[in-house]
């Protein structure tokens, strides 16, 4: 019985190795400038985002918000942790010659973000106008919005958790393996 248990282990640890391999080997990160200048909608695509300054929040929820992140002189949505934004805030802050590399899946913009997004917008760009080097203000109509963000948001929150689910149990199983290995080889208990 407890050599077939032992198989089973081995067999699922290496399904789950190949399963890691798969997603790390093929399914390369794509910059998310490449999805969104070309006004894709494609959700659940594996992007990154290289991040030079946090613009604020658009609309918040519990621990997690929609933030105005800029990367590649353009402005993206991004879902993402309060406290992983504010740590990448201050990252930029005290390096403002670097990025700072996110990593999430896309995900379609919903109607409940674009008006607090317009908002956000309207507000920054008139707040900011003087230093964009452009003396009138601005409103961003429905139609603008997608000109400002594209179709998608970087969710960071939904990237990692199959990924680390599948490396935590694969760790697991290694771990058992060599503890039964050597349970049984120098019978320690």
């Amino acid at each position: 019985m407890k050599k077939y248990f032992v198989i089973g282990i081995c067999l699922l640890t290496i399904f789950l190795s190949i399963t890691i391999y798969y997603e790390i080997e093929y399914h390369k990160l794509v910059n998310i400038h490449d999805i969104t200048s070309i006004g894709a909608k494609n959700q659940d695509v594996k992007v990154y985002l290289d991040t030079t300054f946090v613009a604020g929040t658009v609309k918040s929820e519990k621990n997690h918000s929609y933030y105005v992140m800029f990367g590649d002189g353009v402005q993206y949505l991004v879902y993402i942790d309060n406290s992983k934004a504010n740590e990448i805030n201050e990252y930029l802050l005290n390096h403002p010659d670097k990025s700072y590399r996110i990593e999430g899946v896309t995900k379609l913009i919903s109607q409940d973000l674009i008006e607090p997004g317009k908002k956000f917008v309207n507000t920054w760009l008139n707040n900011n106008h003087h230093e964009i080097g452009d003396e009138h203000s601005h409103e961003i109509t429905d139609d603008d919005f997608y000109h400002y963000f594209g179709h998608v948001y970087l969710d960071v929150k939904a990237n990692n958790l199959l990924i680390k689910i599948i490396i935590y149990i694969t760790g697991t199983m290694g771990i058992l393996m060599i503890f039964y290995y050597f349970e049984k080889k120098y019978h320690l208990i």
